[in-house]
């Protein structure tokens, strides 16, 4: 069991530094914006696929203000899951992943 656990980590780590997601990630970083505003740097189809995964996963939090649905990072669970002692070790290659691809 802790062999699952360890690969759903991993993998929910690589799918963070996926492309994407580290997209919708660094905009948020700073500010909560709306699904249109993410759209100038995602495709829409993707972003709701990405958004789904970050959502589920708990790393962006999704709020409805003034009828708007706005999304930001969570940013504690962000950094728990990379502070995480089994994923520390993961860090370097996801950075950089991230680094080649912003690269």
């Amino acid at each position: 069991m802790p062999d699952d656990i360890s690969s759903n980590n991993e993998n929910i780590l690589e799918l963070l530094f996926e492309p994407d997601n580290a997209e919708i990630l660094t905009q948020l970083r700073n500010e909560s914006k709306t699904a249109l505003e993410l759209e100038k740097f995602v495709d829409k189809v993707k972003l709701d696929q990405s958004l789904s995964f970050l959502i589920k996963n708990g790393f962006v939090k999704k709020t409805e203000k003034n009828e708007d649905i706005l999304y930001s990072v969570d940013t504690d669970h962000l950094s728990k899951v990379l502070e995480n002692q089994e994923n520390f070790q993961n860090i370097d290659d996801g950075l950089a992943k991230l680094d080649s691809f912003l690269n």
